[in-house]
């Protein structure tokens, strides 16, 4: 996909001029240096749209631009002149003869936050758009980026507001900063999916996130993200937790009715939680295609409850337990009277707690757990609350001793067998999920006392052949579940090892990835 800079055209920008009784026009190129500068003042809006059961709304809310750079060019293109957009989005700026055009930059900097939307993935193009001041006399502008333009400036600015927001409540409730972040979206620039991308480039100390543009030439009726705020919201989230917290996710789609590593499920819940916490509601909805003739992928209701799997295995069951323990607070109606209100802020600095823990890897019984720990909610008062629920208070159990990831000691041997072929799953999760299910994935972890060479052993209780459904891979990550060496043959026999540092460690046993069902023995020794 060819990316290029976005700069628009002035009669792509509504650009309402409000009469000030004539004036004189503004100075052109080539004016002596000692001309004073000209100060245009004006406003900026941008078009946002709303979900609706059949997709984004088809009318559009003018919403104020807060913070948006606005920028003075000369005709060579260097910057004259800078200033941003109040909290009104009202700006005003003091142009010197040499300018040309004003730049409305997709970029606000404001306290602590640092955010950006580009047209590539680096982030170095951001969007722009362009406003010729030739001609025009220096007198308030009413500036309203559309979100119909070639390259839907208003979608760009809604991105950037919802991140502001996010970043606002996310401060709010740590006490914590955050990094510089942008975002690579790009109108008809089709992705398949949206993502939080981590450090990019690496070492830059700016972070990414992807949103999906939609399909070229149809974007009104494919998935395009920039108008969803809740999944805005939900890969920021998984920025923040990534920040400030752990992370326990090794990766993978998560459909919605299927039971899934406690890892990605908590990743993927809390980044929910965390989306409909900031809007302050419990719907979290995502939007396919323009009404009438779109519809809604995902409309969950975090109060109402999801149909299907629950546990610590069920993405959706974790999204709506950290919704119960947060509502009733700080304005949040708490529509069941579960009888817990921690707040949101309770429960994300809860989670920056627990993860300052050696050895944490959190999972949604384990932090339920540790809030029990911590005195931060009752045993019977959280029972009582996943009952009303409709979740199993089995989930909190009486003791405090971990079950996902499983805590093997140095040197230690262990069976199992990993399931990704029966359906229904043995768990009762759904179908199979090979990719990444709670029967086809299992975890350990470790513990290295000294610097030494970790040699993990994966005798495979079958042919470890795909074409018989006995092919499994073996996986040694860090706490934070970030790849460290993997083995992905198909043999009887897989072996990974690596000199490591003392510390945490994580090992996973997987299905190959086609559907495998077969036992195996995973022996783990420090030499």
């Amino acid at each position: 996909m060819k990316l290029v800079s976005l700069r628009l055209a002035a009669s792509t920008l509504a650009l309402l001029i409000a009469s000030c009784g004539g004036g004189s026009a503004a100075q052109r190129p080539g004016t002596l240096p000692s001309a004073p500068a000209v100060s245009w003042s004006g406003t900026l809006r941008y078009e946002a749209r709303s979900a609706t059961p059949r997709g984004l709304s088809m009318s559009v809310e003018q919403r104020p631009a807060r913070f948006i750079d606005i920028v003075a060019r000369d005709a060579q293109g260097a910057e004259v002149a800078r200033t941003a957009t109040d909290g009104d989005g009202a700006f005003i700026i003091a142009v010197p003869p040499s300018a040309t055009v004003l730049a409305v930059v997709a970029h606000a900097h404001i306290g602590t936050h640092d955010v950006s939307v580009a047209s590539d993935a680096l982030g170095r193009n951001l969007h722009e758009v362009i406003v010729p001041l030739s001609g025009l006399a220096p007198q308030p502008l009413a500036l309203v980026a559309r979100d119909d333009d070639r390259t839907g400036s208003g979608g760009a600015l809604h991105i950037v507001d919802t991140l502001l927001r996010g970043l606002d409540a996310a401060t709010r409730w740590s006490g914590r900063e955050l990094p510089p972040l942008f975002v690579f979206w790009a109108r008809e620039g089709v992705s398949e999916w949206s993502y939080y991308r981590g450090e990019r480039p690496a070492g830059s100390g700016r972070f990414a996130l992807e949103l999906m543009g939609g399909e070229r030439g149809r974007f009104r009726e494919t998935d395009t993200d920039e108008h969803d705020e809740a999944i805005i919201l939900h890969e920021l989230g998984h920025f923040v937790f990534d920040r400030l917290s752990t992370d326990s996710s090794i990766g993978g789609l998560h459909p919605a009715g299927t039971l899934i590593d406690p890892g990605v499920a908590w990743e993927e819940g809390r980044a929910s939680w965390f989306a409909t916490s900031v809007l302050g509601r419990p719907a979290y909805d995502d939007t396919i295609g323009r009404e009438p003739n779109g519809s809604l992928r995902v409309s969950h209701d975090l109060e109402r409850g999801f149909p299907g799997p629950t546990g610590p295995g069920s993405e959706t069951a974790v999204s709506e337990v950290l919704w119960d323990l947060s509502d009733g607070v700080e304005g949040i109606a708490d529509g069941d009277n579960d009888g817990v209100a921690l707040g949101p802020a309770a429960v994300l600095r809860a989670m920056i707690a627990i993860g300052e823990e050696p050895g944490a890897i959190p999972e949604l019984a384990g932090f339920l757990r540790y809030l029990v720990r911590i005195n931060a909610v009752g045993a019977m008062p959280l029972k009582q609350m996943l009952a009303r629920g409709m979740q199993p208070p089995s989930i909190v159990p009486d003791d405090d001793l971990p079950r996902w990831p499983r805590t093997l000691a140095l040197p230690g041997r262990v069976t199992g067998k990993i399931d990704g072929v029966t359906t229904p799953a043995p768990s009762g999760g759904g179908p199979a999920r090979p990719e990444n299910g709670l029967d086809a994935v299992h975890a350990y972890r470790v513990f290295v006392e000294r610097p030494g060479f970790l040699v993990v052993r994966l005798s495979v209780l079958g042919s470890g052949r795909a074409a018989d459904h006995e092919d499994l891979d073996l996986e040694l990550r860090s706490i934070r579940a970030e790849m460290i060496v993997a083995s992905r043959g198909e043999t009887p026999i897989e072996n990974v090892g690596r000199v490591l540092q003392p510390g945490w460690y994580t090992i996973f046993v997987r299905d190959g990835g086609n559907g495998n069902r077969v036992g195996y023995e995973l022996n783990v020794v420090l030499e």
